[in-house]
């Protein structure tokens, strides 16, 4: 048994224990001629908020109804929701807003901003107080809605580890960082099969850290998933049942979930149904819509051949997401039923080549931001490398600082319209040291948090509208600063304690009805289970 999970349904808390091994899946030789690291066990222990089942953070503006007279779906909005639209506001052009409807359509929408449209599953800011969705059949009807939008998403995918298969092992994000010595300002695409730059992955597409730490990059490893049929013995989930023999699909062809995202949604396999919503629509590979940019990145090495001129795609900058080109959103997932959430669930899918389904392509797992924020297991969930003290003294490890909030942020109310700052400050111990500051913002009772871009100094300020009441603000600190990440303090990252912004006259809280009881899929009604017998 290499990797066990438990679900709490009071607090959506997934749990997940592993040992770090790919077990009983088989994998590459390590250390090789690429890589210098050995595999190892890591004692590896994350818990996260389980999404599966939900569309995520669900919202509704101040009037959650709904009026259609013909094609157009009309939805009443206020001053205050109004400021939510705008190229740099929560909601912006090319955003895709998804609606639940209480005549219990549900469907995704692209926002076009001011600009008229009168294409179906569009919308457009019609009026300052209107906007206006286009229905595919015409009708007179009234009712509410809940609807959810991508404010929670603007964040790059982290490096390192996003999620974790079923057999333990975790899902890192496809670049690679610094490493491999990329053009000035780029990243090498870590699995990129024309890359000049070989990082010794393996068959299963994956290899150990420093650390030890083995991961996947890309799909490769439903291959290795399905040689012998190991994850079939392994967990019942997977050996129960089979489409045309393929224990990593259901009878009804649609793939199984091959492991959950850190934002709580789960990762299927690369086959769906054609029709987003409907299971008789028979089941293909979902295509991702990212291709290779046909102009290079602007101060970006010309194609060719070469590490100074490597081809095009073998760098992550070399890849753009294009709406509508295939299935799949900016996050490599979509809305959609699955065989474990008839009711809908958002969900992420390995992409393949649809005439190779054994070749992955970009971005293989989850694009280049993701649905919600990623709860990041510290140092990806690895064991710190064992520095010592080198020379082969026997000394004793050199002893980690402790970091330590010295001002917290404090509760603020304000009128509409005035600036409010939070600020908070804190030092190192034994021996202060540089430290690193990022401000988040909780815009549903402090349920999720997502980084504020750009909100990395001691204050955060900002202009408080209506709106805003209720809003939870709360500060990351991280050091010290310059070193390995073995060699950060014990308690790095830190959050601060949250403080609470009251707009006054605003009328009341923010949304806190946002739990993921409200749907009847729950993780414990389906049959998988990463520790089956």
């Amino acid at each position: 048994m290499t990797a066990t999970a438990s679900y709490n349904d009071a607090t959506y808390v997934l749990t997940v224990s592993a040992d770090g091994l790919p077990s009983p899946v088989s994998y590459g030789t390590f250390p090789n001629q690429f890589n210098p690291n050995s595999v190892t066990q890591q004692d590896f222990d994350h818990d996260f908020l389980y999404r599966g089942g939900t569309f995520g953070i669900s919202r509704t503006f101040d009037d959650n109804t709904w009026t259609q007279v013909g094609f157009i779906r009309s939805i009443s909005l206020s001053l205050s929701d109004n400021a939510l639209f705008g190229n740099n506001s929560s909601i912006r052009p090319g955003d895709n807003l998804m609606f639940v409807f209480s005549d219990g359509i549900k469907r995704k929408f692209l926002y076009t901003g001011t600009t008229f449209t009168s294409v179906a599953n569009q919308c457009w800011l019609a009026t300052d107080n209107r906007l206006d969705l286009i229905m595919s059949v015409q009708e007179t009807s009234t009712g509410t809605y809940t609807y959810y939008d991508q404010r929670n998403g603007r964040l790059e995918t982290p490096l390192g580890a996003i999620g974790i298969a079923a057999n333990g092992v975790v899902l890192f994000n496809p670049s690679a960082g610094n490493g491999g010595n990329p053009p000035l300002g780029f990243s090498w695409n870590a699995h990129y099969d024309n890359s000049p730059v070989n990082f010794g992955g393996d068959q299963c597409g994956g290899h150990p850290e420093q650390t030890g730490q083995y991961h996947y990059h890309d799909g490769h490893f439903l291959d290795c998933w399905r040689e012998n049929g190991a994850m079939g013995g392994y967990n019942d989930y997977y050996g129960s049942s089979q489409y045309n023999g393929d224990i990593l699909r259901h009878p009804d062809g649609h793939s199984k979930i091959i492991g959950f995202a850190f934002d709580g949604f789960p990762v299927y396999g690369p086959f769906g149904y054609d029709a987003a919503w409907d299971n008789l629509s028979g089941t293909r590979p979902i295509t991702s819509s990212y291709e290779v940019r046909d102009i290079e990145a602007p101060g970006r090495p010309e194609y060719g051949n070469t590490n100074q001129n490597p081809p095009a795609g073998s760098l992550m900058e070399d890849w753009q997401y294009v709406e509508g080109l295939g299935d799949l959103d900016v996050h490599n997932g979509r809305f959609c039923i699955t065989p474990e959430y008839q009711n809908g669930t958002y969900a992420y899918f390995l992409t393949v080549d649809p005439d190779d389904v054994d070749h992955p392509t970009f971005p293989y797992m989850i694009g280049t931001s993701t649905r919600e924020s990623i709860d990041v297991p510290i140092n990806s969930g690895a064991k710190p490398v064992d520095t010592g003290t080198g020379g082969g003294g026997g000394g004793e490890a050199p002893v980690r600082p402790t970091l330590q909030f010295t001002l917290q942020p404090q509760n603020a109310t304000v009128n509409a319209g005035q600036s409010v700052t939070f600020s908070a400050q804190a030092q190192l111990l034994p021996e202060n040291g540089p430290i690193g500051y990022q401000w988040y913002r909780s815009t549903d009772g402090g349920f999720a948090f997502a980084a504020i871009t750009g909100a990395t100094d001691i204050s955060y300020t900002t202009t408080a509208l209506s709106y805003m009441t209720g809003y939870r603000y709360r500060c990351r600190i991280i050091g010290p600063l310059g070193v390995a990440l073995n060699e950060r303090a014990t308690n790095s990252p830190l959050d601060s304690n949250v403080a609470v912004l009251t707009v006054a006259g605003s009328g009341g809280g923010g949304n806190l009805a946002n739990r993921f009881d409200s749907t009847l899929s729950r993780y414990d009604s389906t049959s998988q289970r990463y520790d089956g017998t």
